[in-house]
């Protein structure tokens, strides 16, 4: 790599790095990351818009002799990423902190032949969780971490500097301690409706909403959906019809045989389109308790893509839906979740316990070990709805 070329990436990572420093609050992955050891590799990834880049510079500028990289940079197409990493190895630098590395063609290849040598540790980002996850022959080389939307109690405290604390699902069952954690975060109780609209990304959606969200959708489909299956014209239509579909209607009322009718495509086709969309991070798909992957899943968004198109549309979300995806989309790290299918039982099954999302909590479903309620009641089991936003 010429010289003039290698100073331009030095001269770039130290100006990302300092444009961070004014960032103080951090996502919930930076401190598990800052105490891994450099026995393996490390790959972030995640929806466009959470805090991967900034995360990714935070971990560089608390590491010594680092550097960081955009592999998308224009003046770097000419050169691989073991070229770019051999010359940073050569220029004495030990860690290198790549941000959107699936952008580049023989990426793992590249990543096995530098693990393999063993000169310098990586850390690299990428938007598409399937194209990132796709390298199999670095499962013995790379820790792979999902970083997952932003939840509510990181929204607050990066947007308001609430200074909120993590809460734990133990601390939630427990009502002696549920109280102490009501009355600590009564004023932030009423914010959850904010986040559900705006807070599931940290670029600023709320700023002529939903154009900047509808913008990420179109290119999540475009780009992310493009790197894990063909698609055309046609196909993009179908999946524009099936997200319209999907967001008009509550998760009780989809299935893969009426989605299937809406579009006009077989019940495999909708199947496999639903599993690509998980997979590129529009939607989270909830599997019945007990039911393994043979039966239907509960099909929600990732925040906040439903009240996104409902607003493109014109349309209001229901509000009992948006409860329910608040609270899918905020325990995925508590516990495995899963919802019982059929006749009206608790919602969703987590750590153990049922647990029914309600609006009042007025009606006491004797099945439910708790009620997720819209309130602030904490009383026998009414659990107030926001403090689910503040697991991770």
């Amino acid at each position: 790599m010429e010289s003039q070329v290698f100073s331009k990436v030095i001269v770039e990572s130290e100006n990302k790095i300092k444009s961070i420093v004014g960032f103080k609050q951090h996502r919930y992955l930076y401190k598990e990351l800052q105490k891994t050891n450099n026995d393996f590799y490390v790959g972030i990834y995640g929806l466009r818009g959470i805090g991967k880049t900034v995360l990714l510079l935070q971990l560089a500028s608390s590491t010594k002799k680092s550097l960081y990289v955009s592999a998308d940079a224009v003046y770097l197409s000419n050169y691989s990423i073991y070229d770019i990493a051999e010359e940073a190895a050569n220029r004495g630098y030990k860690n290198l902190f790549i941000d959107e590395i699936h952008t580049r063609t023989n990426w793992t290849a590249d990543l096995k032949t530098l693990f393999d040598e063993g000169r310098i540790h990586i850390v690299f980002t990428g938007s598409s969780a399937a194209n990132v996850k796709r390298g199999a022959d670095l499962s013995r080389r790379v820790i792979m971490h999902e970083l997952l939307p932003p939840s509510l109690r990181e929204f607050l405290n990066i947007k308001l500097n609430a200074g909120a604390e993590k809460v734990s699902i133990h601390a939630l069952f427990n009502e002696s301690t549920r109280e102490n954690i009501a009355v600590k975060y009564t004023k932030w109780l009423t914010y959850w409706q904010d986040y559900y609209r705006y807070g599931g990304v940290l670029y600023d959606a709320k700023v002529s909403f939903p154009k900047p969200v509808m913008s990420a959708i179109e290119r999540i489909i475009n780009v992310d959906l493009a790197s894990v299956r063909q698609i055309d014209s046609a196909i993009v239509n179908d999946v524009y019809k099936m997200l319209y579909k999907i967001a008009k209607s509550g998760p009780y009322e989809m299935s893969y045989n009426n989605l299937a009718d809406y579009v006009g495509v077989s019940v495999k086709t909708v199947i496999n389109l639903v599993k690509d969309l998980e997979k590129v991070g529009l939607l989270k798909l909830v599997y019945p308790y007990k039911g393994g992957f043979r039966k239907e899943p509960k099909l929600y968004f990732r925040l906040p893509f439903r009240s996104a198109i409902n607003e493109s549309l014109g349309l209001a979300t229901d509000i009992g839906v948006a409860r329910e995806e608040f609270f899918a989309n905020n325990v995925s790290l508590s516990g495995y979740v899963k919802t019982e299918r059929g006749t009206k039982t608790p919602d969703f099954i987590v750590d153990g316990k049922t647990i029914e999302v309600d609006g009042t909590g007025k009606t006491n479903y004797q099945k439910a070990d708790f009620l997720a309620i819209d309130d602030t009641d904490f009383i026998g089991n009414k659990i107030p709805l926001a403090l689910f936003g503040f697991l991770y």
